[in-house]
């Protein structure tokens, strides 16, 4: 799904199997409408429905976020083996094909989609009291949690489970191997640490409804209840450690690979992920005593952590800056380096200058909740949790793209030789500069 496996070759046409997923998601989404358009208990609207189905609340978000990432990572794939870097060099084996990884994603958006259609269709009976939209949405997470690691032959089970292995040895990163590819999935994880937040708010907030739901033996309805609970379980020291393990496991595995290699690079990546931690307190302080003084301790967190992680972006993690050489006919460079050569996703510079942009405008879209231009809950952390992805997702494209200019285009020519991809000659390889020596020193 997301990772790397040893696929089994066949001749059966990758694209035959995108036609039922297709039909069943048009199906789905065509039932969903007619069902919520003549609606007699909820708003008959599009965009209740688009609500249900998205940011409704905290029980609502992590199975789509988990379909946009996994969307995104046969994306990332398509994209480097359109730009012919080896990924199987330096992810550690073979790669999942990116069709069957967006057949997965689509599976998973089809059984989203039924979900919240059975919860429509069974809320419209008069005098349930099972709650089925609260029901179907746990059994969401519960299902895909379960395709994550049942044997089904038609789901890939071997990327399935490398994935799986790969999250567990990420848990345990002082206790397990760190290699790029744990490198990978970890920085995915903490691009879902909102969504951890969410499952652990979701189960806080369910099992007080299923437990105390109902008050003298009458029945309320569970959006009630769920507002009513929100903010209790919100404040809670449970919701602020699910934020932040996604970054200590982050930060462990920083110091496993320092342990091993003594480079002081990995100590400086270990601060970085530290920066979360301000952060996540400076924001259980706002929710559980709000105050001006807190407001600007969370501001402060918040722009040394989007400060350092993004700096951190594009030299370490994409390796864009190079020392100018006198001796290179090179354009004028500024403060002393120009963009680094060679470029492989693509030649024009600009795309590299519009990724950094883009990257910074991301890393501070949290300004907009803190200074009120979107609600911090419902549709707005919906917003933030899907920009995330997105950026991730991007993210992730240059970071393999740097590994391999380190890994190929810096290694010795008899290595050169052996792991480029087809398409790189030896002609085209330059040596980078050692400007990230600073950092290493």
């Amino acid at each position: 799904m997301l990772g790397m496996a040893s696929i089994k070759q066949h001749m059966r046409n990758p694209h035959e199997s995108f036609v039922p997923l297709i039909a069943a998601l048009l199906v789905c989404l065509a039932a969903l409408l007619i069902v919520t358009l003549r609606s007699e208990v909820h708003e008959p609207s599009t965009s209740n429905l688009v609500r249900k189905l998205l940011w409704k609340n905290a029980s609502t978000r992590p199975p789509f976020l988990i379909f946009l990432t996994v969307a995104g990572w046969a994306w990332v794939v398509r994209v480097c083996r359109g730009s012919a870097l080896n990924l199987e060099f330096v992810l550690g084996g073979a790669v999942q094909r990116p069709s069957a990884t967006l057949q997965a994603a689509l599976l998973l958006l089809v059984l989203l989609l039924v979900g919240h259609l059975v919860h429509i269709i069974a809320s419209e009976t008069p005098g349930l009291q099972w709650r089925p939209w609260l029901v179907c949405n746990i059994a969401l997470h519960a299902l895909f949690a379960l395709l994550g690691v049942m044997p089904l032959q038609r789901l890939c089970p071997e990327a399935r489970f490398s994935l799986m292995r790969t999250l567990a040895e990420s848990v345990v990163a002082p206790f397990a191997p760190v290699t790029f590819w744990h490198v990978i999935v970890a920085d995915y994880l903490t691009s879902m640490a909102k969504a951890m937040s969410d499952l652990q708010l979701t189960s806080c907030i369910a099992s007080r409804i299923f437990t105390g739901g109902a008050a003298g033996g009458v029945y309320v309805r569970s959006t009630e209840l769920w507002n009513a609970y929100h903010e209790s379980c919100a404040d809670t020291y449970g919701n602020a450690v699910m934020l932040a393990l996604p970054f200590w496991w982050r930060l462990m595995q920083c110091l496993k690979v320092y342990s091993q290699t003594r480079e002081q690079k990995n100590l400086w990546n270990a601060l970085k992920y530290s920066t979360a931690f301000p952060l996540v307190y400076a924001g259980y302080l706002r929710r559980h005593a709000p105050s001006r003084q807190h407001d600007h301790f969370f501001i402060a967190a918040a722009i040394v952590q989007s400060c350092f992680t993004f700096v951190w972006d594009v030299l370490m993690d994409w390796g864009l800056p190079q020392r100018a050489s006198s001796s290179a006919a090179s354009p004028a460079p500024c403060c002393g380096y120009v963009m680094r050569e060679p470029l492989l996703v693509t030649r024009r510079k600009s795309v590299y200058l519009l990724l950094c942009v883009n990257n910074l405008l991301l890393r501070f879209a949290w300004t907009l909740s803190v200074f009120g231009g979107l609600p911090g809950r419902g549709a707005g952390m919906f917003f933030f949790e899907t920009i995330e992805v997105f950026r991730r997702t991007v993210w992730a494209v240059f970071r393999i793209e740097w590994e391999v200019v380190v890994k190929v285009y810096n290694s010795s020519p008899e290595t050169k030789q052996l792991t480029a991809s087809d398409g790189e000659t030896g002609d085209e390889m330059q040596p980078l500069d050692a400007f990230r020596k600073d950092i290493d020193d």
